[in-house]
């Protein structure tokens, strides 16, 4: 294996089989004791392909394949794990209709509209000692960190989308191991605090936030600085959010890659003298460096991007002061490796994606762009630095940014040159100023003036970047297949950058025509496409019929309709065209089939039998009299009923042997 791949390659391969094999067992989802047994059979083969090939001079592919064979086992095992509920102490094998549950809070969310979330972390049910943690919501009351309670109902699971092509909430916690949400009203009682780790670490960061109330920051410009500094997100407004990433800063509000990397450039910067004091003193600012990154790392919350950063600038480090810097991949493949080991499920975040992608390809790119010199002047040659540097990382992570973000900022490449380096002034001086807040008002007051005049740039800057619109492409449609096949025709191309020849242009020219022909195939599928889809929405009926490329909805007001609710739908049919929005009839043709909307005070014609009824707006009817006299095949109720009727009609049709379907339950009904 070593005598044919580089050894900076061999970590980095390892590394993939290990992810391939976390991504298999999160669809497959095996028994613990199945994914023992598979790793076991894979760890015999490896030693005997290990004795097999020790003494051999010429070495077979079968050692390797073994190899590559275990790892992806181990990446399986690693998987299954850690999710959650295949460990036997995970609350939800306790679960009874009136539990008990005592847990505690531990982190604050971002609120919604209506409440404040948290994470509850479970340590008992019905008395038995549990593991878990669980989302809980609150309307009328804020908890802190540390907050103890006893909650006296069972949890239910997190609702799943309820219209097509919606943003899956439940598999992105789950993602988390959390798997059931609670609304805490008038069901729980407050027994205590408990002064854990996050408590403590909660309180020195509100202590930190508010000594910033000497320097008279707005309350815009403190929760900008939570999140830059401390990694707090929660009290950003929408509005600051969406000015971000349409500017394509998005990145800059959360603690991650960047700003450990501006961070552990400035160390390094600060702690360079030490290098003088030879041995010794590299040793000693490589511990420096080390514990100042991880204090930053607690400080910040601990949070998924902060450490996985932290980790790798960490092994970056330590690969310098051995004077390994030739081998930098294996150092972001070891972290990548410790990360997945401990916390699998991390690969499956966005954040985790991004970060690496964007690292792996600056990092194979260096050989490059690392000799481009366009001036004589320092500061000319810093700038082009940093924008061939973001040209790299934004085409690089394109295709998840157009899977998860339907969006493209044509001009993150010019906010990024103003942005980066800003956002490591910002740093400096906000640190700075929370020192000072402590040691010497005279000089918090110098660095915090100085530190909002900075913010004041960084709004006043994304906020105009945001306002060139059309330079801001929205609205794409980019299934998971265009995702795979695009990083497949960026990854070749960047091979074919570093090394340019007849045989890899060929590959990445073939690989191109390959990502398009799966776009025209799969914009054909979709236009021929003919369908009828009721949604949910709590307000008003809303139908959609789709035949082929043209779009009808139907909803009782035409003039204001929710767009939120059919926005996902239009953006991954490719926004057919024309769309015409008519006012919802009570009887609507499909294929065939025949539609009746049965609203309150709806008048029917004798002998109408229509195959589908959709129950609008509670209608106050006799259910058993209609299915016995319209004989429909199935009835719909949609979001825009009373729940107490719902159950009540689902009882009747059940009665009857009719199909029901609610929408509020079940989701949208597709009718092809």
């Amino acid at each position: 294996m070593g005598n044919t791949l580089p050894k900076d390659m061999i970590i980095a391969l390892l590394t993939l089989f290990f992810a391939v094999g976390i991504i298999a067992g999160y669809y497959i989802n095996p028994y613990l004791g199945l994914a023992l047994s598979f790793s076991a059979v894979a760890l015999l083969l490896f030693l005997l392909m290990y004795r097999k090939s020790k003494n051999k001079l010429i070495q077979k592919p079968y050692f390797s394949i073994s190899t590559w064979l275990l790892t992806f086992s181990l990446g399986i095992l690693s998987y299954t794990i850690h999710n959650a509920p295949n460990q036997k102490s995970h609350y939800s094998h306790y679960l009874t209709d009136n539990a008990i549950i005592e847990g505690t809070i531990t982190h604050r969310l971002k609120p919604t509209e209506f409440s404040e979330r948290y994470y509850f972390d479970v340590s008992r049910v019905n008395h038995y000692k549990t593991k878990g943690r669980i989302l809980v919501s609150s309307k009328n009351k804020k908890f802190s960190t540390g907050d103890k309670f006893i909650i006296t109902e069972s949890p239910n699971p997190i609702n799943k989308p309820l219209n097509p092509y919606q943003f899956d909430y439940t598999a992105y916690m789950e993602k988390q191991n959390v798997f059931h949400q609670l609304n805490l009203n008038k069901n729980y009682i407050l027994t205590g605090q408990i002064k854990s780790f996050n408590y403590y670490l909660d309180y020195t960061r509100n202590k930190l936030t508010e000594s910033f109330n000497e320097n008279t920051f707005a309350p815009k410009e403190i929760a900008l600085l939570k999140a830059l500094l401390l990694g707090q997100r929660q009290d950003l407004s929408k509005e600051t959010t969406e000015t971000f990433a349409s500017a394509g800063a998005i990145h800059i509000l959360a603690i991650s890659g960047l700003h450990i990397a501006i961070l552990f450039f400035l160390l390094n910067l600060l702690l360079k003298p030490l290098d003088r004091l030879s041995k010794r003193g590299k040793t000693i600012k490589l511990i420096l460096l080390l514990l100042l990154l991880s204090g930053f790392a607690i400080l910040s919350g601990l949070s998924p991007s902060v450490v996985r950063a932290v980790i790798m600038f960490s092994f970056i480090s330590i690969g310098q002061y051995l004077n390994r810097n030739s081998s930098m991949t294996n150092s972001v493949a070891i972290s990548m490796l410790l990360i997945l080991l401990f916390s699998p499920k991390q690969l499956f975040d966005v954040g985790f994606q991004l970060s690496y992608t964007a690292v792996i390809a600056i990092i194979a790119l260096r050989p490059v762009y690392k000799n481009i010199r366009l001036s004589k002047y320092r500061v000319i040659n810093y700038f082009t630095d940093i924008a061939i540097i973001s040209v790299i990382a934004q085409i690089s992570t394109l295709p998840l940014c157009l899977y998860y973000f339907k969006q493209i900022p044509l001009l993150s490449v010019v906010t990024n040159i103003i942005v980066v380096p800003l956002t490591g002034l910002l740093l400096t001086f906000g640190v700075l100023t929370l020192l000072f807040n402590f040691i010497s008002p005279y000089l918090a007051h110098v660095t915090g003036t100085i530190l909002k005049w900075l913010i004041q740039i960084l709004n006043h800057y994304t906020e105009w970047i945001s306002g060139f619109e059309s330079f801001n492409i929205k609205d794409i449609t980019f299934p998971l297949l265009f995702s795979i096949t695009l990083t497949l025709v960026i990854t070749l191309f960047g091979i074919w950058l570093r090394k340019p020849t007849f045989k890899t242009t060929i590959v990445v020219l073939s690989c191109f025509s390959l990502f398009q022909i799966s776009y025209l195939s799969y914009k054909t599928y979709m236009n021929d496409k003919s369908e009828l889809i009721v949604f949910n929405n709590y307000n008003e009926s809303v139908i959609t019929i789709k035949d082929r490329n043209r779009l009808t909805i139907y909803c009782k007001d035409t003039t204001t309709y929710p767009i939120k609710t059919i926005k996902p739908y239009l953006t991954a049919t490719f926004n057919p065209k024309p769309t015409l929005l008519t006012q919802l009839n009570t009887l609507l043709w499909f294929k065939g089939q025949k539609i009746a909307v049965l609203e309150p005070n709806t008048i029917y014609p004798e002998n109408l039998n229509p195959d589908i009824i959709l129950l609008s707006h509670s209608p106050k009817v006799n259910l058993e009299k209609i299915i016995i006299e319209m004989k429909p095949k199935v009835i719909i109720a949609d979001g825009t009923n009373y729940r107490n009727l719902i159950q009540h009609w689902k009882a009747t049709c059940h009665k009857q042997n009719i199909l029901f379907h609610a929408t509020a339950e079940k989701g949208y009904y597709k009718l092809e």
